[in-house]
Parts: C-alpha cells; sequence; structure tokens
C-alpha cells in the first residue's frame, strides 16, 4: 500500500486505519454477514434454529426460504 500524494512527509512511523472494510479483508466477511442479517432482519426474515445461514418468513399464507 502506498501513501497518497500530500501524505508522504510522515514515513514509516505511522499506521494507517481503515475507514471502511475492503473485500478480500479478514473484517469484510464479518461486516458482510452482519449487514446482512439486519437487511434479513428489517423484511421479518427469522433465522434457523439449526444453521443460521437459513432463513424463513410466511407473509399471507406464503413461505419463503432462503440458504446463503
Amino acid at each position: 500500500m502506498e501513501q497518497p500524494k500530500g501524505f508522504e512527509e510522515g514515513g514509516d512511523k505511522y499506521v494507517w486505519k481503515l475507514k471502511k472494510t475492503l473485500y478480500g479483508m479478514i473484517q469484510g466477511a464479518h461486516d458482510w454477514a452482519e449487514n446482512l442479517d439486519k437487511i434479513f432482519e428489517n423484511v421479518k426474515y427469522y433465522k434457523s434454529k439449526a444453521d443460521p445461514q437459513i432463513r424463513s418468513r410466511v407473509i399471507n399464507d406464503e413461505f419463503t426460504l432462503t440458504s446463503i
């Protein structure tokens, strides 16, 4: 990773802090899963107790099942 122009004066003494996770980083997968959980909760899906990646909902007698 290279410092952007104008930030070179700090040298190697500084550590950069990411303001947003990037695809491919360990934290990125966690943030993606957390965001996906919030989205499914907002549209009234429930997590399966047997497998947290299985979600379902019932609306007007229509059953929907998803697997991520």
